[in-house]
């Protein structure tokens, strides 16, 4: 089996569970009883499923107004464990609404800005291709600090449609103008490290091929190693990832982000760059 095969199948996976928990929540349901079916599901992709139950009580919020009561209930449960990809499942709601991400009423982590508009930059090249990946455009208002977002989950999305192959992903992030690259390839090894299937000779491909950006790719392979760590759900692939892409251990890449968020306890949105520059100039 190659490279490209395992990750497929992890791929594939991680997409059946997202479905999966989708259609669950078509039908009524109490918090304890949908926590308790999240919590059922292995835990190597446990997160995707509280993505996707994220995205599907957000997406209900937004029907209803901008409030997100029922949202914020799962939020404030398992936020400390799935931080993460519950901030990318709300970012998918946004971006489903077709509405630009409003979090004034929040008091989120300095991080929680970066992974909604990351969700919004993957549901558009997931479900707006021809104009995201193939013609490179924005969605209306999208723009500033933000774009970092965006384009960190455009770059996960184009790991999945290359489907794990170094010289498809790429080409396809060639193909994107200069200045949108770094954020790019951050959202690749965020991708590349929280899939995992990926081989030791594909990975040491993958960093020669960031070039320059090589501390992006390595910045996004940390933000995978510590939404496993958090999750309790650290896999062999996220180690080797580490080792092989960022030439740390695992474990020494998980015990930078208490330091960060110390330094940056706030109540503002906005901290998010300087958070990422932060962990960033660690791989310079």
């Amino acid at each position: 089996m190659s490279m490209s095969d395992e990750v497929a199948i992890k791929m594939e996976h991680i997409q059946k569970i997202f479905l999966e928990v989708g259609n669950y929540m078509r039908n009524k349901y109490v918090l304890e009883d949908l926590i308790a079916f999240l919590d059922a599901h292995p835990p190597e992709f446990r997160s995707v499923a509280y993505e996707s139950a994220s995205m599907e009580l957000a997406t209900y919020d937004l029907s209803r107004g901008t409030q997100f009561q029922e949202w914020e209930k799962l939020y404030s449960r398992r936020r400390e464990v799935h931080s993460f990809h519950l901030d990318i499942g709300l970012g998918w709601a946004f971006a489903k609404a077709q509405r630009l991400p409003v979090l004034s009423w929040a008091s989120p982590h300095p991080y929680m800005r970066l992974m909604v508009f990351d969700g919004m930059g993957y549901y558009y090249g997931l479900f707006r291709g021809r104009r995201t990946v193939r013609n490179h455009l924005f969605p209306p208002g999208i723009e500033g600090q933000d774009v970092q977002g965006f384009d960190q989950g455009l770059g996960r999305r184009l790991w999945y449609i290359a489907q794990g192959e170094v010289k498809k992903v790429t080409q396809l992030i060639q193909g994107f103008p200069t200045s949108r690259r770094p954020d790019l390839w951050r959202g690749v090894g965020i991708a590349c490290g929280y899939v995992g299937g990926s081989k030791i000779a594909d990975l040491e491909l993958l960093l020669v091929a960031s070039g320059e950006n090589k501390d992006k790719l390595c910045t996004g392979v940390a933000l995978a190693a510590m939404s496993r760590n958090v999750s309790g759900s650290v896999t062999d692939d996220i180690k080797m990832a580490c080792r092989i892409i960022c030439d740390m251990p695992f474990e020494k890449i998980v015990a930078f982000k208490p330091e960060l968020t110390d330094e940056l306890k706030t109540r503002s949105d906005q901290d998010y760059s300087h958070w990422v520059t932060q962990l960033e100039s660690w791989f310079e």
